[in-house]
């Protein structure tokens, strides 16, 4: 097949959706299918891969989404693709497979995760008047009920349901493929690999390690990790949390400092090589408000890590209470994950969760995920054949 996949940045390093799809893109390439990426800037790390540039008008921000939209449609139309694949935000696509989820549902979301009412309102007005919010409300829009996308491709139940809930799209022509993992790169076996080099690196020993890894701290609870860490830190004092990813760190820091509990985290920032870092945790901890499928909780019950998320996050849909991990309900309620991590400490009762963590990540290899998209796409261009023929005989 002729495919072109649609991404707003090609970058594989980032991880995340551009991580996702370069993996996917290199999976198709090694089955044999002709595969073109239309993105404004790419790494180029396959040569089997075909690379086209989508000019964009990048201030202001309201024109650069406006641009890449209308782009995108104008480079891939006209161009024999059995099938376009689009990710993000762009048009001129039949398969469309949403990794950032829903915007309705994600906006009511991060709204609530502004902790002051007063910067609360000032964002829902902003919101409410900005152009370029109300230009991505319009075209997630047209994207879900566009006549010309054969398939939606919804990356967990959750996105599946909102998209339902909030367009009363025909539940027949969605499809739920879970992200599926790299179970060699993310797996028990690295922490005989790497464990003792990262722990000493980061001059730890032998306390009780929280891993959390976001570049968004506000929209993923990390004021609701660290209000749970104040919680803990009442009772003792064996717990360090690894904080990955890039952010505005610096009032976290003094809300930390207040609850006694600031010497208890590390601040990484951007770090390479991020399975050393569940091979040097114990557990991982992802209180977010709102995540389509949050591939980094998928990295880590491959790894062996329980996890605790919430159930804004996609992902849990493939975890059972207590077995794998926790979902909780209210992303705000730092004593209820005070008191799930609480649990952990216990050796017997983490191994146990530890060893279930690995064998539900066993469910969804990449390969799988590849294979299952593989089926849509050959629906579509069946479906586009028979419209052919019949067309023809009319």
């Amino acid at each position: 097949m002729k495919i072109a996949l649609n991404i707003y940045k090609y970058l594989p390093v980032k991880g995340g959706g551009e991580g996702y799809l370069s993996n996917f893109a290199d999976q198709l390439a090694e089955r044999g299918h002709e595969v073109h990426i239309f993105a404004s800037e790419w790494e180029n790390n396959n040569s089997r891969l075909h690379y086209h540039s989508i000019p964009v008008i990048r201030y202001p921000k309201f024109l650069k989404d406006v641009s890449f939209a209308i782009n995108s449609w104008r480079k891939m139309s006209g161009s024999g693709f059995d099938i376009v694949h689009v990710v993000g935000r762009a048009l001129g696509m039949n398969v469309f497979n949403p990794h950032c989820g829903v915007e309705k549902a994600w906006l009511k979301q991060d709204i609530l995760s502004v902790s002051c009412p007063f910067y609360r309102f000032l964002k829902q007005i902003t919101r409410f008047f900005s152009l370029r919010q109300n230009f991505i409300l319009w075209l997630d829009r047209k994207q879900y009920t566009d006549k010309g996308v054969s398939r939606i491709i919804a990356i967990s139940d959750m996105i599946k349901n909102d998209i339902i809930e909030r367009y009363n799209i025909d539940h027949q022509k969605i499809r739920v493929v879970y992200n599926g993992v790299d179970l060699q790169k993310f797996t028990p076996d690295n922490r005989n690999k790497y464990r003792k080099a990262v722990r000493e690196k980061l001059s730890l020993g032998e306390e009780f390690v929280i891993l959390y890894i976001s570049n968004n701290f506000r929209l993923k609870g990390l004021l609701t990790l660290i209000k749970a860490l104040g919680e803990l830190k009442k009772l003792r004092n064996d717990f360090k949390a690894l904080i990955i990813g890039r952010g505005r760190d610096s009032s976290y820091h003094k809300i930390a400092k207040k609850l006694n509990c600031l010497e208890n985290l590390i601040f990484l920032g951007h770090v390479n090589e991020i399975e050393k870092y569940y091979a040097a945790s114990d557990i991982y901890v992802h209180p977010t408000f709102y995540d389509s499928c949050s591939l980094v909780v998928t990295e880590s019950l491959a790894s062996g890590l329980p996890v605790i998320t919430t159930r804004y996050d996609g992902a849990s849909g493939v975890i059972d209470n207590g077995i794998e991990g926790f979902v909780m309900g209210n992303p705000m309620d730092y004593e209820a994950l005070a008191e799930k991590i609480s649990l952990f400490f216990d050796d017997e009762f983490r191994e146990k969760v530890s060893i279930a963590a690995r064998v539900k990540a066993e469910k969804y290899p990449a390969e799988k995920n590849c294979e299952e998209i593989l089926e849509i796409y050959n629906e579509v261009v069946a479906e586009s054949n028979e419209d052919i023929i019949l067309s023809s005989r009319s």
